[in-house]
């Protein structure tokens, strides 16, 4: 891949995300509890996405790449928010933001034990099964760029091949097709389904193979 496709892509990636916020922003969630706190977490996901890829964009690819983490937990989190979360975590979640909340909320369960109660509740299996192998594949990379570690250190010397963010923004892509989905269903909004499978092939050139 050459400087000329990368941008076409990029081009082509704020085209989609610009499609996607089309969608979201006829979706309206209901206004308190469970559907209400899961939907705000998948509006940040859909936010860290979008800051993401202004920071590519701007060749500001270590920034960039350190959203995709919380990207793709926020994600999780609404997904969990949904499926398995307990009212006691929902109350939680829910509450204006205190000392105190802040504290209980720190104390809730990690990405791999969020993924866990989804597994074993009745969230659709080959979404926590796309979920799980995500995690799997990205988790360390991602890690690293989170917290500044060798791949971006290490990165800063060698350089980004475009191809290495190519990938990297697709996956960020596929984590969006998902997010935006999880959000017409909390919004009780399935039509918006057919909408969001065109996008998938209208935008096939942007996404790994994907199953929504």
């Amino acid at each position: 891949m050459n400087e000329k496709d990368f941008l076409q892509f990029i081009e082509r990636t704020s085209a989609f995300q610009a499609e996607i916020a089309k969608i979201i922003s006829r979706l309206n969630p209901a206004s308190e509890g469970r559907l209400f706190v899961a939907f705000q977490s998948g509006l940040l996901a859909f936010e860290h996405a979008t800051a993401a890829l202004q920071l590519i964009s701007s060749r500001l690819l270590p920034s960039g790449y350190s959203l995709f983490r919380p990207q793709f937990e926020s994600l999780v989190r609404g997904i969990w928010l949904l499926h398995a979360a307990s009212d006691k975590w929902i109350d939680t979640l829910s509450q204006p933001l205190t000392l105190e909340a802040a504290n209980k909320s720190n104390q809730g369960p990690t990405l791999a034990e969020m993924l866990v109660q989804l597994g074993k509740s009745e969230a659709p299996a080959h979404i926590v099964e796309q979920l799980q192998e995500f995690k799997d594949i990205t988790w360390k990379a991602l890690n690293s760029y989170t917290h500044g570690g060798l791949h971006p250190i290490s990165r800063t010397m060698t350089g980004y091949p475009f191809q290495l963010t190519y990938h990297a923004m697709r996956n960020s892509n596929a984590v969006t097709a998902l997010t935006v989905q999880l959000l017409a269903i909390l919004a009780g909004k399935p039509e918006n389904m057919a909408a969001i499978r065109r996008l998938h092939n209208e935008f096939v050139d942007c996404l790994p193979i994907i199953n929504i």
